[in-house]
C-alpha cells in the first residue's frame, strides 16, 4: 500500500524557543542535562517536555521559555513519570504511559499511546499538527542487527539555491542518527521539519520510510500519537 504524502501541516506556532542565556533553542535540549548518561539517553524526557512546554505556552501565550522552566520539568518527568533506562533511553511505551500519568496529573486532557500503524502514520502526524499538538517521533535502533549502526540523515536548510523565480531553500545533509527522538513541528509533502538537541533540522519522509524497511523495523520507528479527550 502506497502512502499518501501530499500534507502540508504545521504547529501554530513556530514552537517555542528555550533561552540558555548564550542563544535561543528551537525547543529543548538533552545537551542541557547535569550528566553524561542523561545528555546520551535523555532524548525522549527531551521529547516530552517538548510536548508540555508546548502546551503551557499556547495556554499563557509565552513562547520564551527560560531554561530552568525546561530543566526542572525534565527533572520530574525522569524522577516520577519516565524513567530513563541504563544504556539504552527511553522505552517508547514507557514514554506513552508517562505522559498519560503527568496528564492526569495535571488535568490535562489529553491521551498517548504509541502508535506503530504502517500505514497511517504521515495521516496522524498531519492531524495532531493541525490539532497544534508537537509529535514525538522516533528514529528506532537497527533491526534484526541490533548493534548495527545504520543512520538516517538529518538536514539543515540553506536559503542559497537559485531559480529564475528567484532563490530557494537548499537541503543539505547535516548528520546521521539512529535510536533516537525528535519532535515534529511541521510536515510539508515529502519533508519533515523536526526540533532535535535545540536546534531545527529537516528529515525527508522517504529516506525515513526506507531506513525502518532497510535497517529497522515499525515497532521501533513510529510516532507517539496524542489525541484531546
Amino acid at each position: 500500500m502506497k502512502q499518501d504524502k501530499t500534507f502540508s501541516a504545521r504547529l501554530s506556532h513556530d514552537l517555542f524557543m528555550v533561552d540558555d542565556g548564550r542563544r535561543l533553542n528551537y525547543g529543548g535540549s538533552q545537551n542541557m542535562y547535569g550528566s553524561p548518561r542523561e545528555r546520551s539517553n535523555g532524548c525522549g524526557i527531551a521529547g516530552a517536555a517538548d510536548v508540555i512546554l508546548y502546551m503551557k505556552a499556547l495556554n499563557n501565550g509565552d513562547f520564551i521559555v527560560p531554561v530552568s522552566d525546561f530543566l526542572e520539568l525534565s527533572k520530574s518527568l525522569k524522577k516520577k513519570y519516565i524513567p530513563i533506562i541504563p544504556g539504552r533511553g527511553v522505552n517508547a511505551f514507557i514514554l506513552a504511559m508517562g505522559l498519560n500519568r503527568y496528564f492526569k496529573k495535571n488535568g490535562l486532557k489529553y491521551r498517548a499511546r504509541w502508535k506503530w500503524t504502517r500505514f497511517k502514520k504521515w495521516k496522524t502526524v498531519a492531524s495532531m499538527l493541525e490539532e497544534d499538538i508537537p509529535v514525538i517521533l522516533a528514529i528506532g535502533n537497527n533491526f534484526p542487527l541490533v548493534w548495527g549502526k545504520k543512520e538516517l540523515y538529518l538536514y539543515v536548510k540553506d536559503e542559497e539555491g537559485k531559480t529564475e523565480q528567484g532563490a530557494e531553500s537548499v537541503y543539505r545533509k547535516s548528520f546521521g542518527v539512529y535510536g533516537h527522538f525528535v519532535v515534529i513541528t511541521a510536515i510539508e509533502g515529502n519533508c519533515l521539519t523536526v526540533s532535535s538537541w535545540g536546534k531545527k533540522y529537516y528529515i525527508n519522509i522517504d529516506e525515513y520510510d526506507a531506513y525502518v524497511k532497510k535497517h529497522s523495523i515499525h515497532l521501533y520507528c513510529n510516532i507517539l500519537s496524542i489525541k484531546k479527550k
